[in-house]
């Protein structure tokens, strides 16, 4: 979604209700996340600017940003989580691995194909399609890319573990 620049609509710091209204969202969307984890990553007093922007393929997408890094972004009134956030909250999200080779196809614009996938001695993740992933590499424990499911587990691994298997929404160096 990042892979190519965008267009900045507008930059507003955050009202104080939006701000109450959007730690409501977090905890919605990301139930694992305790009230100290949520205040924490939705600060109470420091800088929170709204950024609405245009991806290059025209989706309007809002960004959270806390001290100049992006935290946040909503697409089609779906929250999701930023890289950056998953480095400080690495157990978030159900979590993928793939080889280093494939950041480059990522930050590019692919998709993860299943065939990238590293099966862990512990089997994949239980997911669900349609769930919202964390991507790392093989080595590396912090997240590289955010991606939705586009299967189930049990589906990936009945497909022999062919096909597309993640459709990815933001990468480590890409341009958020």
């Amino acid at each position: 979604m990042f892979a190519k620049a965008f267009r900045v609509k507008s930059n507003t710091a955050i009202k104080g209700s939006d701000r109450r209204k959007l730690r409501a969202d977090v905890t919605a969307a990301f139930p694992t996340l305790g009230t100290d984890q949520v205040s924490e990553l939705v600060p109470g007093k420091e800088e929170l600017n709204i950024v609405k922007l245009y991806a290059h393929r025209g989706d309007a997408v809002i960004v959270y940003v806390s001290g100049g890094n992006p935290i946040l972004f909503e697409l089609e009134k779906n929250l999701y989580p930023t890289v950056y956030t998953l480095w400080s909250y690495p157990d978030l999200l159900p979590t993928f691995t793939t080889w280093p080779l494939v950041l480059e196809k990522l930050v590019g614009g692919a998709d993860l194909m299943l065939p990238g996938l590293v099966v862990p001695p512990a089997g994949l993740p239980q997911v669900q399609k349609g769930d919202l992933c964390a991507i790392t590499l093989v080595g590396n424990r912090a997240p590289v890319a955010i991606g939705v499911a586009a299967m189930s587990t049990s589906e990936m691994l009945t497909s022999g573990l062919k096909g597309r298997g993640f459709s990815v929404l933001h990468t480590y160096q890409d341009h958020l």
